[in-house]
């Protein structure tokens, strides 16, 4: 690993000389907000990409290693030019013993590959790269026919099944760094607006995005990309604003379309379109000894939704049938925060990470109004075990008025004196073992609280709670086989 002993480091407001950086920025794959190896958000496709694990500081028993001399060096011709491999699997399976609407398991897996390409090496165009992306998405990832929970899924959720392009795109940075122009096919929720690397170190409750910026707009799953553009400006080093536009297709998000070249690449299917800014604040190991990112943003969606409450006449549609009445336009703001708090050892990058996030309903009425996300990762808990971590995370609901509104009037067309929860909260508490370079097996535990039943015609009575379980396996490719990541900017 670099050391570059002539940096200065900031940490909470004061300047420190000469106590060298912990990460060379410059030749990591993502910002290194968070030690290796955590799955990054920032990655190709949005999910998960990270720096290579020699560039952790702490040693860690591996119980195997894929690392040969024949790979490495492969790797390395590669990156001379200008090639970069890329890709992961994540296999699943979760249980529902307790509570919930039906006990039994699932299983998902999703393999994603793709390659990065620097045209600075390849065709001598400065500031220049391709990013291709595909992932294969099978099983059955959404886990609310047992515990009744719309949200309460297996993190890895697509779609739908079958191989799809996750990424298709050109990302230029111009005027020394300053600007950066993507463009393309990809999708806003893959870590370009309100995104974390610390999300999809959860196997249930949330990856790549708070579920509350998903539930309330029309954007597809992030394993389908649709026509993008956004402006990156970075005014100082810590510092950006972004923001740009996206095709909402329902089509692919609805039927086995898979963002392939072909009639999905047309405008004609185009419902709308989605408006996401931010901006922010965000260091890292390089250049700060305790790691923090702060954001606020702000989403417009012009697509056309069904009222969660009234059919086409004004009535409640729950009550006297009809069609939904259609909705045009919803808005939201969100707020992140994340920062490391506490370190065993000052230089260290062993630590206590606190994470939360919170969106609010500004116009419209999309399920919901309100949504918060709060946590905190212990990288490193056990000396022994620096690349190890242990993860706790809630996530909470509050329901549009509408919402509530027609689920109390289904509950008393079935003659049942039920109410619906104006609240769904849920509890993920995980470990994550770094058993080789590459791979992480992580076991979970959810607990939710009044499952919102969403998915349901005839709404089960009195579920409670549910009980969910299981284990999570992730093995990314450049760590595992010790190969080159290109380096590319989100924030």
């Amino acid at each position: 690993m670099r050391r570059r002993d002539n940096i200065d480091i900031v940490v909470h407001g004061k300047l420190k000389d000469r106590q060298g950086a912990l990460l060379d920025v410059k030749h990591a794959p993502t910002e290194p907000s968070v030690p290796a190896f955590v799955p990054s958000i920032n990655g190709v496709g949005g999910i998960p990409s990270t720096p290579s694990s020699s560039q952790s500081l702490g040693t860690q028993p591996y119980l195997f290693s894929l690392h040969n001399q024949a790979m490495t060096a492969a790797g390395k011709w590669m990156e001379r030019q200008g090639i970069y491999f890329t890709g992961w699997n994540v296999s699943q399976v979760g249980v529902v013993p307790s509570g919930g609407t039906n006990a039994g398991s699932f299983f998902n897996n999703n393999v994603g590959i793709g390659a990065d390409f620097d045209l600075k090496k390849i065709i001598g165009i400065p500031g220049a790269q391709i990013h291709f992306f595909a992932l294969d998405t099978s099983g059955e990832a959404h886990a609310g026919e047992f515990t009744g929970s719309t949200w309460g899924y297996l993190s890895w959720l697509g779609a739908h099944d079958g191989f799809q392009v996750r990424e298709f795109s050109w990302d230029q940075a111009l005027f020394r760094d300053r600007l950066y122009i993507l463009a393309g096919r990809g999708n806003p929720k893959g870590g370009e607006f309100e995104g974390s690397e610390l999300y999809c170190m959860f196997s249930a409750i949330l990856c790549s995005a708070p579920a509350a910026m998903s539930a309330n707009s029309a954007v597809p799953s992030t394993t389908i990309s649709t026509w993008e553009f956004r402006i990156l400006v970075k005014p100082t080093a810590h510092s950006y604003l972004k923001g740009g536009i996206w095709e909402v297709e329902p089509s692919l998000k609805a039927s086995n379309h898979n963002s392939w070249p072909g009639p999905d690449w047309g405008f004609d299917r185009a419902q709308g379109e989605y408006f996401p800014v931010e901006g922010g604040y965000r260091t890292n190991f390089s250049n700060d000894l305790y790691p923090r990112a702060y954001d606020l943003g702000f989403t417009y969606d012009t697509s056309v939704y069904s009222d969660p409450l009234y059919n086409t006449k004004g009535l409640a549609r729950a009550t006297y049938g009809g069609t939904a009445q259609p909705r045009r336009g919803r808005t939201q703001l969100y707020v992140q925060a994340q920062q490391m708090v506490w370190k065993p050892q000052e230089k260290g990058t062993r630590g206590l990470i606190l994470f939360g996030a919170a969106n609010f309903q500004l116009s419209g009425n999309p399920p919901v109004k309100r949504g918060f996300v709060g946590g905190l990762v212990d990288w490193g808990p056990f000396a022994s075990r620096p690349r190890d971590y242990l993860g706790i995370a809630v996530q909470a609901f509050q329901w549009d008025d509408r919402l509530i509104r027609a689920m109390n009037d289904t509950y008393r067309k079935q003659h049942s004196r039920q109410k619906w929860a104006h609240f769904e909260t849920m509890l993920e508490v995980n470990y994550g073992f770094n058993i080789a370079p590459g791979f992480v097996v992580a076991p979970y535990f959810e607990y939710i609280w009044h499952p919102d039943l969403l998915s349901y015609s005839t709404l089960p009575s009195h579920t409670e709670f549910a009980l969910q379980t299981g284990v999570s396996l992730l093995m990314q490719f450049a760590p595992a086989f010790d190969l080159p990541a290109l380096h590319r900017v989100r924030n």
